[in-house]
């Protein structure tokens, strides 16, 4: 593959993990509007545990998604590690982004469902 079509796929996997984020950014946007509210106050555990798993399970499937995306843009680091263009010696220097994303996004979506739980209940 040439350079210009590697920086191509790399651009795409960088849109991929944005729109990956979609759905679950909603399912959260819409639990934590109830629980500023106040609709879980009253809420029965039944209804409790149902938003938890909305947002558990929309999560992992997003996090999934970013992951294996990540790991695809990592191939490409590597592909791109003989770039003579400036953007493609940019794009194969960001493989340490790359990991460091990937720890980052593990430790926010604990930390989020965390919190999620708590204002839950």
């Amino acid at each position: 593959m040439n350079e210009e079509t590697l920086i191509n796929m790399w651009n795409a996997k960088r849109t991929a993990i944005a729109h990956s984020q979609i759905v679950s950014v909603i399912i959260i946007a819409t639990v934590v509007a109830l629980v500023v509210t106040g609709k879980f106050a009253t809420a029965s555990d039944d209804i409790k545990i149902m938003a938890l798993a909305a947002v558990g399970t929309t999560g992992i499937l997003s996090l999934i998604s970013q992951l294996a995306i990540i790991r695809e843009a990592s191939m490409l680091v590597k592909d791109l590690a003989k770039a003579k263009t400036k953007t493609g010696k940019i794009i194969a220097a960001s493989g340490a982004y790359l990991q460091l994303t990937q720890f980052v996004m593990v430790i926010f979506g604990i930390g989020l469902f965390v919190l999620m739980f708590r204002a839950i209940w």
